[in-house]
C-alpha cells in the first residue's frame, strides 16, 4: 500500500532510522540455545524418559531476529528517470519477529505445521540530490510483514535427544510496505495488493528437554512480493519451545492373564514324593506381560491396571517367588538397551512393593535387554513396529513350592 504525504514533509537526514523494539541477535540466540545444552546434557544422559520421540500433537512459539534483504535498485532507476537521482539512502531492515505453531505428526520423520508469523517492521530513509534550483526532496518506506503458515517438516534424529529438521512451506502474505515522498516526486505505479501468497523454507535443531518440552533452533527464509518495485527475503533465526501431548505411540496391548496352570518346575527335578505327604513339587505360573511405551520404564495406566490384578493374585499365593524379567525392542546399543530393561523390571518390582504391599524378600528382577524376543524384529530401525511394540515389556515367573 502506498501513502503519498499532501503537504510538504522535512528532510530526513541520511543516517535516520526508525526506533524499534529491541533486537536478538544470533549471537545472543547461539548462546542461549548452547546453555540450555550445557544445563542440561547430564540429565540426559542419565534419564531414558528424555529421549526424542514423536506426538501426535504438538504447540509451541519461537522469537529471534528478522532480517530483510532490501533490493531497491528497480526505485532507484525510477528515481533516476524522474530527473531526481538519490544521493543518500539508508536502511534499517532488522527487527524482532517471532512465530506460533501448532502441528501434527504424520509419522516419525514427517510432520504437518501451520501458524502464525510476524516478521517486524523495517525501514528505509533516502535524501534526493539537489535540483538546479537547490532543493532536496526526501524519500522514506516503511514495511511490515505477517502472516500465516502451512509447513511440511522432516525430521531426521542425530541420537537419542537431538534431531536436525527441514521444512517447505506455503505463506499468505499480509504486507504493508508504505512509501512517505512529496512532489515532484511521483511513485504512484508502486500501489499494489499486500495479500499474497508466497512460499518459505528453512532448516534447524530440536533437541529434547524433557519428555514433554523441546527447544528449536531455526533459520527460516520468507518471499516476499511488491517491496517498493522488487521482490525481497526475510530471513528468520529463531529459538522456541515445544510443547508435546497426544499419544506418543500405540504401544502392544497387554494379552489377557491366562488362567494358572500347573507345571513341572524346569530348572530343577521335582522331590521324591514323601509317602506321608502329597506330591510337593514346584511349579511354575506365568501371569500377563506388562508393556511399555517406547523408550520408557515408567508404567502406564494399562500396565497399573494389571498389576493391580496381579497383586490380587500373587496375595491368593503367599508361598510363592516371584521373578521379575525385564525387556526392550532391537533398536539402540545393546548396553543402553540392557539398562532399560533393568529398568523396566525395578519399576514394576517398585509397584508391587509400594502399591501393592508384596513381601519385598518375596521378589526378585532382572533384565534381559533385547535377547529373548516375543517376537522377531526383521526391520529394527521401525521403532514403534508390532514386533518392537510387543518385545517392550516385563514378564513374571512365579514359583510355587
Amino acid at each position: 500500500m502506498l501513502i503519498q504525504s499532501k503537504g510538504v514533509a522535512p528532510a530526513l537526514p541520511a543516517d535516520a532510522s526508525v526506533a524499534s523494539c529491541p533486537r536478538l541477535t544470533p549471537r545472543t540466540l547461539a548462546l542461549w540455545f548452547c546453555s540450555g545444552c550445557v544445563l542440561v546434557l547430564p540429565q540426559l544422559v542419565m534419564a531414558d524418559s528424555y529421549r526424542m520421540e514423536t506426538p501426535s500433537w504438538y504447540v509451541g512459539a519461537s522469537v529471534g531476529e528478522s532480517r530483510l534483504s532490501l533490493d531497491t535498485s528497480q526505485l532507484e532507476r525510477d528515481m533516476q528517470a524522474q530527473g531526481l537521482p538519490l544521493a543518500s539512502l539508508s536502511r534499517n531492515t532488522n527487527d524482532t519477529g517471532y512465530k506460533l505453531f501448532a502441528g501434527f505428526a504424520l509419522n516419525d520423520y514427517l510432520a504437518l505445521e501451520g501458524g502464525y508469523f510476524r516478521l517486524g517492521e523495517v525501514d528505509f530513509s533516502a535524501v534526493t540530490a539537489a535540483t538546479p534550483t537547490g532543493s532536496t526532496y526526501p524519500l522514506a518506506g516503511h514495511l511490515r510483514d505477517q502472516g500465516a503458515n502451512l509447513d511440511l517438516v522432516a525430521r531426521m534424529l542425530l541420537g537419542s535427544a537431538f534431531a536436525v529438521t527441514a521444512r517447505l512451506g506455503l505463506t499468505y502474505n499480509d504486507t504493508d510496505s508504505r512509501l512517505e515522498y512529496q512532489r515532484p516526486i511521483n511513485l504512484d505505479q508502486y500501489d499494489r495488493s499486500k495479500h499474497y501468497l508466497k512460499h518459505k523454507f528453512g532448516a534447524g535443531l530440536e533437541y529434547q528437554l524433557t519428555p514433554d518440552w523441546g527447544m528449536r533452533l531455526e533459520l527460516e527464509r520468507y518471499r516476499l512480493d511488491d517491496l517498493w518495485g522488487d521482490q525481497g527475503d526475510m530471513k528468520l533465526l529463531s529459538l522456541g519451545l515445544v510443547y508435546q501431548y497426544g499419544q506418543r505411540t500405540a504401544y502392544a496391548e497387554p494379552t489377557a492373564a491366562p488362567e494358572p496352570t500347573a507345571a513341572p518346575e524346569p530348572y530343577a527335578d521335582p522331590p521324591a514324593p514323601s509317602p506321608a505327604a502329597p506330591d510337593a513339587a514346584p511349579v511354575l505360573i506365568e501371569l500377563a506381560d506388562v508393556h511399555f511405551e517406547f523408550n520408557q520404564s515408567a508404567l502406564t495406566p494399562a500396565a497399573k491396571t494389571i498389576l493391580a490384578q496381579h497383586v490380587a493374585t500373587l496375595k491368593t499365593q503367599p508361598d510363592t517367588q516371584v521373578q521379575i524379567a525385564g525387556y526392550t525392542s532391537a533398536s539402540g546399543t545393546e548396553a543402553y538397551n540392557q539398562q532399560l530393561s533393568e529398568r523396566r523390571a525395578q519399576a514394576v518390582q517398585d509397584y508391587l512393593t509400594n502399591e501393592g504391599g508384596l513381601t519385598p524378600a518375596r521378589l526378585t528382577s532382572i533384565g534381559y535387554g533385547e535377547a529373548s524376543p516375543a517376537e522377531v524384529e526383521n526391520t529394527p530401525s521401525e521403532l514403534r513396529s508390532s514386533a518392537a511394540m510387543a518385545n517392550m515389556r516385563v514378564l513374571f515367573r512365579l514359583l510355587l513350592q
